[in-house]
């Protein structure tokens, strides 16, 4: 059996998930890039392994920079729609909205 609280928490997730409408496929991309931006930059650390340190900033460029890139084309395109537009906020960490090329062939 069920308890109640466990259904009531599974109802309110069903609903959150059914009454949220699909996100555009351009702000699906921006969202897997800032959060594999975000990911990556937090894995970062000086104290790493030349080889590790330099994938890892291979990885932050392949996402952040992108990111960076959509984030005000998306801002801009969707400012009339105030619920992707939250979603898009969201998602617009520091390591996306700072993040600035390296160069990597010195590390």
């Amino acid at each position: 059996m069920i308890r109640p609280a466990v259904f009531l928490m599974i109802l309110l997730a069903a609903e959150s998930v059914l009454a949220a409408p699909p996100l555009p496929k351009d702000v699906q991309a921006f969202v897997k890039n800032a959060e594999a931006c975000e990911h990556m930059a937090g894995e970062w650390d000086s104290d790493l392994p030349k080889a590790q340190r330099r994938a890892i900033t291979l990885a932050i460029k392949k996402y952040c920079a992108p990111a960076k890139f959509q984030l005000p084309l998306l801002m801009e395109k969707y400012k009339q729609n105030p619920p992707i537009l939250r979603t898009i906020s969201r998602h617009a960490y520091d390591s996306v909205k700072y993040f600035t090329e390296v160069d990597t062939t010195d590390d």
